[in-house]
């Protein structure tokens, strides 16, 4: 009972696909306009918000659509760039109307209380 046992069989070798290209299969290239749309959608959060969401919300429309007809990778950056977008957009909108709202509440507050003015001292 010295030495290694001579009964195991083979070590296994790993089968490569013959549909394959030897390395593995071919890198798919990203959409370019799914890129775009992702880029404008992290550019909202920098200050862009109204218009970064809105280029963000076309070129995401762009690339699902391209993406459906040419098979390319992106889908989830397009998918990602249009819904930040759209956040984006509505939460604009929601600003401006509540400063629509805040300006014209104010000038109602400011007309319908008048301040007190100060009356005149009698000086002797």
């Amino acid at each position: 009972m010295s030495g290694p046992p001579t009964d195991l069989p083979p070590p296994v070798q790993p089968v490569q696909p013959v549909h394959l290209p030897p390395g593995g299969p071919p890198a798919r290239t990203y959409n370019p306009w799914a890129v775009v749309s992702i880029s404008f959608a992290a550019s909202t959060v920098l200050g862009t918000w109204f218009f970064g969401g809105i280029v963000a919300a076309v070129t995401g429309h762009v690339a699902r659509h391209q993406i459906r007809q040419t098979g390319e990778a992106g889908s989830s950056l397009a998918l990602a760039g249009l819904i930040v977008g759209y956040v984006a957009i509505g939460l604009s909108l929601a600003f401006i109307g509540a400063y629509i709202a805040f300006i014209g509440l104010f000038f109602a507050y400011v007309s319908t209380h008048p301040f007190p003015t100060p009356t005149p001292s009698l000086s002797p």
